[in-house]
């Protein structure tokens, strides 16, 4: 005989297709909470090296200018052209102090970063004894720049800057690549509670359609004896529910039955209206 099945589901499942459904919903937010966060963060970070490369390019083009700058003034002696080398020394310290403030928490990046401050004042102390010398004397100023002490000076200069940029340009892909590897990772498993929702979905739907096309079928009921049919053998109505859906059952009695056996009672022990008369002699 094949195990019977409960009318409706029972109170395990029930709690336990609750509570994997709840954790459905709660895992669906974290990882929502999660991605934003990742997405945040990895924006920052990337926002941090982008800005990082632009202060390079900033230090860089501040030096080229001072320098072109103190060539111009040199050749010509006219002082318009010292424009873009005043209050350089000024700006290169300023880069320099917010290339360092976002380095700071790479030591790799502070050293190069030392040796390219060294090498910026020595570059600005050459500009400066050049242009000093040219006042009193062009050739003077000229031996300055031709013992290429200063292209000496600016070729490490822009060789310590692209190390110091391509530095960061590793860091951008290897954060980029990250944020892509964890957005992916989180669109995977968003992906795989979507599809266990949907198939305990279901599997409920389903269960409930079979349960739902069990209710409809047709009971035989014998008229004269309220028996039912089940499986070819003629039951009670408390053994067909008890066979077919595991129900269980007790026994009361209703107040219309009380009523009615009261009565019953009542006229059994009330006496015949035969035994009741009085007899005559």
């Amino acid at each position: 005989m094949k195990n019977s099945r409960p009318l409706m589901l029972s109170r395990p499942v029930v709690v336990a297709a609750l509570a994997l459904g709840f954790m459905l919903v709660v895992g669906t937010a974290l990882l929502s909470a999660f991605s934003t966060r990742d997405v945040a963060v990895s924006g920052m970070r990337i926002g941090h090296v982008q800005t990082t490369l632009l202060q390079i390019n900033q230090l860089l083009a501040t030096l080229i200018d001072a320098e072109t700058g103190q060539r111009g003034y040199i050749l010509t002696g006219l002082e318009k052209y010292l424009a873009p080398y005043d209050g350089a020394d000024e700006r290169v310290r300023t880069q320099l102090a917010e290339l360092r403030l976002g380095l700071a928490d790479s030591p790799e990046q502070l050293a190069t970063l030392d040796r390219i401050e060294k090498l910026a004042g020595a570059k600005l102390a050459e500009m400066a004894r050049s242009i000093a010398l040219r006042s009193d004397n062009i050739g003077s100023a000229l031996n300055v720049i031709g013992s290429n002490e200063g292209l000496v000076t600016m070729n490490a200069l822009r060789s310590e800057l692209d190390l110091l940029e391509q530095h960061e340009l590793a860091e951008l892909n290897r954060r980029s690549a990250l944020a892509t590897r964890h957005a992916r990772q989180l669109q995977f498993l968003s992906l795989g509670m979507i599809l266990v929702a949907l198939a305990l979905a279901l599997a409920s739907a389903g269960l409930l359609m079979r349960r739902m096309r069990e209710l409809e079928d047709l009971i035989t009921v014998c008229a004269w004896t309220n028996r039912v049919k089940y499986k070819g053998e003629w039951v009670s109505f408390e053994q067909y529910l008890h066979r077919r859906f595991n129900l269980r059952f007790t026994h009361g009695i209703s107040e219309e039955a009380s009523r009615k056996l009261m009565l019953e009672e009542v006229e059994l022990l009330r006496p015949s209206s035969s035994n009741s008369a009085p007899s005559r002699t």
